[in-house]
C-alpha cells in the first residue's frame, strides 16, 4: 500500500480521516487491544488513511493512538511531515503506534507497528507487538508517578 505524499496531505488536510475510538479501564486496556486494533486495521484494509484512539482516564492524562501515515511523525505534525518528504514522490503507508503525556520526557512515544502490507496479512503478530508496547507504555507511566509520589 503506497500513497503519494502530496495526496496524502491533501487527504489528512480535508480531515478524510477515518477515525475511530475505544475506551477502556487504565487497569485493563489491554482488554482493548482486539477493537481498538481491529477497527483501525479494518480502514487500513480499506484503503483509507486511518486513526484509532484508545481513551482512558487517569492522572496525569495519556493517550493512546494507532495511525497511518508516509513517516514516523504524527497525522498532527502535517507540516513537518511535508518538510522532510518530497510531495511528488509515492512512499509506502506503515501503521504507528503514539502514546502522549505530558510525564513523558518528550511528551510523545512513537514507534512503528509495521508496514500496512505486512500487518494486514498477520494481525496476530501485530496484536502481540500492539499489546506489548501497551503494557510497556503504561509501566513506564507508572514507574513516573511512583516516582514522583
Amino acid at each position: 500500500m503506497q500513497r503519494n505524499v502530496q495526496t496524502f496531505i491533501d487527504e489528512v488536510t480535508a480531515e478524510t480521516i477515518a477515525q475511530t475510538t475505544v475506551a477502556g479501564d487504565y487497569e485493563q486496556l489491554t482488554a482493548q487491544v482486539d477493537n481498538w486494533l481491529n477497527g483501525f486495521l479494518d480502514n487500513v484494509q480499506a484503503d483509507k488513511i486511518a486513526q484509532a484512539t484508545l481513551t482512558t482516564k487517569h492522572d496525569p492524562a495519556i493517550s493512546f493512538r494507532l495511525e497511518t501515515s508516509v513517516i514516523n511523525l504524527p497525522l498532527a505534525n502535517l507540516t513537518e511531515i511535508g518538510k522532510v518528504t518530497i510531495a511528488e514522490d509515492d512512499m509506502p503507508i506503515n501503521l504507528y503506534m503514539i502514546a502522549e503525556s505530558e510525564a513523558f520526557r518528550s511528551g510523545l512515544r512513537i514507534d512503528e507497528l509495521g508496514s500496512a502490507e505486512d500487518v494486514l496479512a498477520d494481525r496476530v503478530a501485530a496484536k502481540t507487538l500492539l499489546t506489548t508496547w501497551l503494557t510497556a507504555q503504561t509501566d513506564h507511566l507508572d514507574e513516573i508517578t511512583s516516582a514522583e509520589a
